[in-house]
């Protein structure tokens, strides 16, 4: 028992460390996810934008979807 008594705040403190960081890094990897899917649509747009200048169609509509 007097093991348990002494490194029972030890494997407190590592489990709060444990939960801060897990939420840290999938909060971060979220993060990218969402910034990713961002600048695809942002990329696309841009491509459909391009494409519609290069056709002498109206490109303000391409852009509007941006």
């Amino acid at each position: 028992m007097d093991y348990f008594e002494v490194l029972a705040p030890s494997i407190g403190l590592f489990f709060i460390f444990w939960l801060v960081m897990r939420s840290l890094f999938r909060g971060d990897s979220g993060e990218r996810d969402a910034r990713r899917d961002a600048e695809e649509r942002e990329a696309q747009a841009w491509a459909e934008a391009q494409s519609a200048q290069q056709r002498g169609d109206d490109a303000g509509e391409a852009v509007e979807k941006l």
